[in-house]
């Protein structure tokens, strides 16, 4: 019986360890190497964990996770009118500076 207390314990504890992740970054235009403004970057799959850039085309953003052995990295999605669409994995803690390409129109 105490055995079965202890493991079952054990997997409490290691099922439960949650990180922060915290990740941020920069974003441009591909051609002109300048910010953006006002794009939005959520991390895949929970958009309530959201930001969209300042004038600087900076973002940080911030989510609870699990991560038994170290907080995993973040897959986050940018999207802003007029260009393609990216999805970056950023390690956690890390910056990433982020160039989107403008659409071509037809």
């Amino acid at each position: 019986m105490e055995k079965n207390i202890t493991t079952i314990a054990a997997l409490f504890i290691l099922t439960s360890c949650d990180c922060l992740q915290v990740v941020r970054g920069t974003v441009v235009d591909l051609n002109t190497d300048k910010p953006l403004k006002n794009v939005h970057v959520f991390k895949d799959g929970k958009s309530y964990d959201e930001c969209n850039t300042d004038s600087s085309g900076a973002f940080q953003i911030e989510s609870i996770s699990g991560g038994m052995f170290g907080c995993p990295g973040m897959t986050v999605v940018i999207e802003k009118d007029g260009y393609e669409k990216q999805i970056v994995k950023i390690g956690c803690g890390d910056f990433k500076k982020i160039a989107l390409k403008t659409i071509a129109v037809k």
